[in-house]
């Protein structure tokens, strides 16, 4: 719980034109590979160990290059529990096989802080495994019971058949473990140990390559196939039907034709860098610029600065004091010091903003919804930018790894200094996207489909501001969402953070961009749609429109009343309340909240005061009062008889707001 703001490689050269020469990174300053067993050793299986990897999310480790073959530390287990509290922003992988000592149906048990996934096949085969159980958030050692996803279902085992399994565990900071249990004919819960389990082998093939040319074409598959979120597939070498030394998963991803030889020659994203050129440095066919710095790829390489790493468009090749963007920008060289832009003239200093006027912060806000239309609001946050990937896992903890919703609200400002330029957004989505522009609606496909890519051009005049609303659900399987903006009179990626601001919602204001009636700040703080007018939309069961709900100061969702910040506490726990022996009075009592959702503590002295709602009606209880942080009962009285409901929620110090705890209720004689 939490009370804070939610708010190739090797030594080849290629040479692409005239006579610049291409060098690529030597692949031995890279991590060495794992070795792998030759032969699968009974009673134990390794365990790979990835270090400095942020966050919780599974699919930072995967779409590590990395990952799987260049692990950082490997270790050996000889049961499925991996022991607690090695490191921080670390990522743990174990693979092997599971042997069943008796036939029939077993059933599978995961605990793991923060995330983890199981993953078994039918067979000895990786082809045919799938996700069986998974640790959505974080679990105490060996607690199997917090989340409904922890179990698997039924599967049925043979004695003496070997079956493969993964483990894919993710640590962020705080405690760290991970256990896999299981039961079965003979078998109570208990964790997998070493008398069923057997390793990994390597299997043997002769694919005509050296040691080092296999390295190479199996490291650029592994990150190839792990940060677009497919299915692992361990044959080798890789599917090339045209034999063009371009894998046909590589051709697909990039617009290619895995049947035509031709295109590996080809350059459709024209930085100056062919298909072939593309595969092997590692940067995206069909994106002119990779790590959108503002420099496009080929000549990042031209100047032998990195096109994977943006941090370099900051840096100053030549020392004359202009960065590489501004030079390259200006269409200066970046390695003469005596070719360098004119200085620009200093800026003039912008007005202090006057007192009342909206507060602005860096990117979109964000609101998260469960549900596939924006059922209900889980969290609003800031995001600086709309660049997720997040695999089969969830956006943020509070929201499910499927079917959920998230619209991001934002206004771009044309950042070029003088007349119109031409502009192209796009977003990239699996599944659906809606995009508005000044509430029009731009881009429209509300459907589950595979990752796409979408644009929409617009001319803006020099510091024009552009309203964006993108929306956006999942359905099932991986998730990915994506913002970029493109500058076409230049040909520049145009940075997000420098363009795009929000209105900050800790700050109320009154600024009403689509003349709903409803200021933007308290659209985006509850869920509805700052640049389109949505005032008689209705988001309850009992009929309350959006605005109904603003004048009266609810919740245009829950229908409770609504205070200050819309950040999150966890509501506090309640007991059924039981009438007392006099008519019509009624006692609530309840237990305060110990821990935050991130996890954290929150002491007593932190509790401001509770808000009980209550009435006859649960869709609408639209009776309250405020009772005092150091209390943990409250009677009713003078009640009239018939059916209650009441819901809890709590305010700290800082007026910040849980949501509403699960309605109770007591019957009045």
């Amino acid at each position: 719980m939490s009370v804070s703001k939610v708010l190739a490689l090797g030594c080849t050269i290629l040479f692409v034109t005239g006579c610049q020469s291409w060098q690529y990174r030597d692949i031995e300053s890279l991590p060495p590979t794992a070795a792998v067993p030759e032969t699968s050793e009974p009673g134990q299986v390794e365990v790979r160990y990835y270090d400095n990897l942020p966050g919780t999310d599974i699919a930072t480790m995967t779409s590590a290059p990395k990952f799987p073959d260049n692990p950082d530390e490997v270790g050996v287990l000889t049961s499925l529990e991996d022991p607690e509290n090695r490191a921080e922003d670390y990522g743990s992988y174990v693979r092997g096989f599971i042997s069943p000592p008796s036939s029939g149906q077993y059933r599978f048990f995961l605990s793991a802080n923060d995330k983890a996934e199981f993953w078994l096949s039918v067979s000895e085969s990786p082809d045919d495994a799938s996700l069986i159980a998974l640790v959505p958030g974080w679990t105490s050692v060996n607690q199997f019971t917090k989340y409904s996803s922890q179990t698997s279902s039924y599967v049925t085992l043979d004695s003496g058949q070997r079956y493969y399994f993964e483990v894919l565990q993710k640590e962020g900071s705080g405690s760290d473990h991970f256990a896999v249990a299981w039961e079965g004919p003979g078998i109570s819960q208990q964790i997998i140990g070493s008398d069923y389990i057997y390793s990994w082998a390597q299997p043997t093939m002769d694919t005509g390559q050296s040691s080092q040319e296999a390295y190479n074409l199996g490291y650029r598959v592994g990150f190839v196939d792990g940060s677009e979120g497919l299915a692992f597939n361990p044959s080798f070498p890789p599917l090339d039907q045209d034999q063009d030394g371009l894998y046909d998963n590589w051709e697909i991803v990039h617009g290619l034709d895995p049947s035509s030889a031709s295109d590996a020659t080809s350059d459709p994203d024209q930085d100056l860098l062919s298909a072939a050129d593309e595969f092997l440095i590692g940067t995206a066919e069909g994106n002119p610029d990779s790590d959108n710095d503002g420099i496009p790829d080929g000549v990042e390489y031209a100047y032998g600065l990195d096109p994977l790493d943006s941090a370099d468009a900051s840096g100053d090749l030549d020392n004359d004091g202009y960065t590489n963007l501004e030079e390259y920008t200006a269409g200066t060289e970046l390695n003469q010091a005596g070719d360098s832009p004119a200085p620009a003239p200093a800026p003039e200093p912008e007005p202090a903003p006057e007192t009342g006027e909206i507060a602005y912060v860096t990117g979109f806000t964000g609101q998260y919804f469960s549900g596939t239309n924006f059922e209900r609001l889980l969290a609003v946050k800031v995001d600086e930018t709309v660049d997720f990937n997040w695999g089969n896992g969830a956006p943020i903890p509070e929201s499910p790894a499927d079917n959920f919703s998230v619209r991001w609200s934002g206004i771009f400002t044309a950042p070029h200094s003088t007349g119109t330029n031409d502009y192209e957004f796009s977003v990239r989505t699996n599944d659906g996207v809606r995009l508005y522009a000044n509430g029009e609606l731009v881009i429209n496909d509300w459907s589950s489909h595979a990752p796409t890519t979408f644009t929409y051009n617009r001319a803006l005049n020099a510091g024009e501001e552009l309203r964006l609303t993108m929306e956006y659900y999942e359905g099932t399987g991986t998730a990915v969402a994506q913002y970029s903006a493109r500058n076409l009179s230049t040909n520049s990626n145009v940075d997000t953070v420098s363009t795009v601001v929000s209105p900050d919602i800790t700050q109320m204001a009154s600024v009403d961009s689509d003349s709903d009636s409803i200021p933007d700040t308290w659209e985006l703080q509850y869920g509805l749609n700052a640049w389109v007018p949505d005032a008689d939309g209705v988001n309850n069961d009992s009929g309350i429109s959006n605005i109904e709900a603003y004048e009266s100061g609810l919740d245009p969702y829950t229908l409770t009343s609504v205070s200050g910040d819309s950040s999150q506490t966890t509501a506090p726990e309640t007991s059924e309340p039981a009438p007392s022996e006099t008519g019509g009075t009624v006692t609530l009592t309840w237990t305060a909240p110990s821990t935050r959702m991130d996890g954290s503590s929150i002491a007593l002295s932190e509790i401001d005061y509770y808000v009980i709602n209550y009435g006859q009606d649960v869709a609408n209880l639209d009776q309250s009062v405020n009772v005092g942080g150091g209390e943990d009962n409250y009677t009713f009285s003078n009640l009239t008889p018939g059916l209650w409901y009441f819901t809890i929620r709590v305010v700290d110090t800082n007026g910040l707001s849980s949501a509403p705890s699960e309605p109770v209720s007591a019957e009045v004689q």
